[in-house]
């Protein structure tokens, strides 16, 4: 298709669009009934509820197309349709069975949320909240004799599910699993108060020729909720570094995991919190009891051994604990399109009071991302842990080195209950038009880093500058470490985070 032509019918679109939203502003109200039974998603029950509650909102249940010049003012309803936005809307949007556009230059100052459909939005329009994204529910919406649109959450039947395909969940490989086929059984409360959602997983560990396994049952009550847990499983406190998928691809191509591994066998009560719809506040109490038992590599597949294979997985305390931990989180978009996440945990073990073992450990993270010029932003990322004046045991270590953390390190090189890690990225879109695997993006990042074991002698910190690029979720580049008479590697991975 010619541009010109290509031109006239993006032109055409415009204007039919806006004819179109002449004829919406200057319909008649109509009205919207939203049932909400069964489970839904709170937060997008509540903005929903709110706009109703008010009253003033304007139903579009057709294409449109807002002008950079229209502005609506006041709540909107979008009903099965597509609304693209270049001007304003100063209200909250909710998008039922809809897909909102957000274009260049367009402004929405309230709450966006998409229960069915999608939002698609632009690094140029500004948005005061971050959308709330209910698009795996399936509410439903139904247009009524009398003219009344009804809106219905899901939820309503209690049933039992398979998840993944038939139960099988996605599988992972690691150096002292080597293959984990997890298979799953969950079975869903719907409108029952009492009853809980309930959640099983087998995992057959290849290489171990070993099973183990774990049941969750969870009590929702609106966006708070009461969970009990407990079972037999493999955990790990570095799957911030890289994704299961990830890890997985680096552990079987070049023998690279960038995790460290222990046995438990757990039971843990957790009470989770969550207030505010643009800005979420977070609160989360766990209290828990857990048996750790030290793993080791048992020699694992990998079709290249890359840095010198596979590196030890380290050993933890084999003694139980039981601990109390509070967790507290902030998740807002501070204006335009900057996102802020902010989390901090501190857990407590007593040996007096329960278990084998007396700790404290402190943890947070932050992440901040900030739009710039021309679709390019800047993520600042930073981690980190301390233990108390007692020091922590090895199944509270975190590590650091390889691929997600500092490239010029092997995959663990660094571990202890001391931790930190800082980086920056800084991202150009060269195709930013493009799909998912033709999108290029240049990038620039700096990462620093240790860890060590409290009371040892800490070790020099490493820094890392880097350069390379992404093809939709593939990236490659060269790192640097200035502090190491300029030692350089050049690194190959998976960069589905940003």
């Amino acid at each position: 298709m010619s541009l010109a032509r290509r031109a006239g019918l993006h032109a055409s679109a415009a204007v039919l669009g806006l004819c179109l939203w002449g004829l919406v502003s200057e319909a008649p109200a109509q009205e919207v009934v939203f049932r909400a039974r069964g489970r839904g998603m709170p937060r997008a029950n509540e903005a929903l509820t709110r706009i109703l509650q008010r009253g003033d909102y304007r139903v579009i249940a057709r294409d449109t197309v807002l002008a950079p010049d229209a502005v609506i003012s006041g709540d909107v309803i979008l009903i099965r349709a597509t609304l693209r936005v270049e001007g304003r809307i100063t209200g909250d949007l909710i998008g039922v069975q809809s897909n909102i556009f957000a274009r260049p230059g367009g402004r929405f100052e309230g709450t966006i949320a998409v229960l069915g459909g999608g939002f698609y939005g632009s690094s140029l329009a500004d948005l005061t909240a971050a959308p709330i994204d209910a698009a795996v529910y399936d509410y439903v919406v139904a247009l009524r004799d009398d003219g009344v649109y009804v809106i219905t959450a899901p939820g309503a039947n209690a049933r039992v599910r398979l998840p993944g395909l038939y139960g099988f969940l996605a599988p992972t490989y690691d150096r002292v699993n080597a293959l984990t086929v997890p298979w799953g059984l969950e079975f869903e409360r719907g409108a029952s108060v009492w009853l809980p959602n309930a959640s099983a997983r087998v995992r057959y560990r290849s290489v171990r020729t070993d099973v183990d396994g774990d049941l969750e049952l969870s009590w929702p009550f609106g966006r708070h909720s009461v969970a009990l847990r407990g079972g037999l499983t493999v955990r790990t406190n570095d799957d911030w570094i890289n994704s299961d998928l990830e890890n997985s691809i680096y552990a079987i191509v070049g023998g690279i995991d960038t995790r460290n591994y222990y046995e438990a066998g757990f039971a843990e009560a957790e009470l989770d919190l969550e207030f505010g719809l643009g800005t979420q506040w977070l609160t989360g109490v766990t209290l828990a009891w857990e048996r750790a038992d030290s793993l080791s590599n048992r020699d694992p597949f990998s079709i290249f051994s890359i840095r010198g294979g596979f590196q030890p997985n380290a050993p933890v305390m084999e003694a139980e604990a039981a601990s109390a931990k509070l967790e507290a989180g902030v998740r807002s978009w501070i204006g335009g399109a900057t996102s802020l996440s902010v989390d901090l945990e501190a857990e407590r073990a007593d040996q007096s009071v329960a278990g084998d073992l007396t700790f404290s450990v402190f943890g947070g993270s932050l992440e901040v991302e900030i739009p710039t010029i021309g679709g390019q932003n800047l993520v600042v990322e930073a981690r980190g842990q301390v233990p108390g004046t007692e020091g922590a045991p090895g199944q509270r270590w975190r590590a650091l080195g390889g691929w997600g953390s500092l490239p010029t390190l092997r995959p663990v090189e660094r571990q202890g209950d001391v931790m930190w890690w800082t980086g920056a990225k800084y991202r150009i879109p060269l195709r930013p038009q493009a799909g998912l695997l033709t999108r290029i993006d240049a990038w620039v990042q700096y990462a620093a880093g240790n860890a060590w074991v409290d009371g040892e002698r800490r070790p020099p910190t490493v820094h890392n500058l880097g350069l390379g690029a992404t093809l939709g979720p593939l990236a490659g580049g060269v790192y640097t470490d200035p502090s190491d008479d300029f030692k350089a590697v050049f690194a190959l991975g998976i960069d589905t985070r940003r």
